[in-house]
């Protein structure tokens, strides 16, 4: 069997008398799209929070990468964003007075290399960086469908489009792993069927992702595997079909014993 990407191993994470996470185990394998699912307060965002260094779990081991990976725990959140983790939010955080192509652009800065010195002076190497990210972020702006959108300030854009903003602003910084926190929350109809069709693109790209999502559409549209959490445990895992019928989760959302 494959080593996986993105491997998690007995996580712990405790707010007081709280358990938010307790004994957690997952993978995601490389290429492959997994979601994450669960009622509210299961745990998902502080899973996510411990993957990207805003939290440190009380006891486990999160390890990323190729042939066993690195341990994420203790580093930075820019740490782990250089070792190829990308992340958007449930609550969209983009920087409202700038464009949309400078939202990209901000996104590159990981993968640059120029110092504030060079930067300030204009030098050769700040010049070409700064070319090289304006068209990256232009290319990342065409593949989410907003081209045309990119000198308009993000602010402006509808709820949907700046989702997609978020999107890629993440994969500026060339992600190996995309963890997206609840994509479809707040969208219509069309603006979900727009998601999963760049969903479904990533998948065909090869790129790794996690994403927490309470609409069964786009997890039974995108997943490969989901896993489900309650009360900070894991009670079921597999493939989107199976987990569905599992009678843990249909107990876990709707508050009560599955009929026989």
């Amino acid at each position: 069997m494959p080593q996986p990407l993105l491997a998690i191993r007995e996580l712990s994470k405790r707010f007081g008398g709280v358990h938010a996470l307790e004994g957690v185990a997952l993978d995601v394998a490389e290429g492959q799209t997994a979601g994450l699912i669960g009622p509210n307060g299961a745990g998902k965002t502080t899973l996510f929070n411990c993957v990207t260094g805003v939290l440190r779990p009380d006891q486990g081991a999160i390890r990323f990468g190729r042939e066993g990976g690195e341990e994420l725990v203790g580093l930075a959140p820019h740490q782990v964003a250089q070792r190829g983790i990308a992340r958007t939010f449930q609550n969209i955080r983009l920087f409202a007075g700038m464009t949309a192509l400078e939202n990209v652009v901000v996104g590159t800065y990981l993968r640059t290399h120029a110092g504030l010195l060079s930067a300030a002076l204009r030098l050769p190497e700040a010049r070409r960086e700064e070319t090289w990210a304006r068209e990256r972020a232009m290319g990342l702006l065409a593949r989410v469908g907003l081209a045309d959108c990119a000198g308009q300030p993000a602010s402006t854009l509808p709820f949907g489009w700046q989702r997609r903003l978020e999107i890629a602003r993440a994969l500026a910084s060339d992600p190996s792993l995309l963890l997206l926190d609840e994509p479809a929350a707040g969208l219509n109809a069309t603006e979900k069927q727009e998601l999963l069709l760049l969903l479904r693109q990533l998948k065909t790209q090869g790129l790794a992702m996690l994403l927490i999502e309470h609409d069964m559409q786009v997890v039974m549209g995108v997943c490969q595997r989901v896993v489900v959490l309650d009360y900070g445990r894991v009670i079921a895992q597999g493939a989107p079909g199976e987990v569905q019928r599992d009678p843990r989760v249909i107990e876990a959302y709707l508050g009560a014993p599955a009929a026989a």
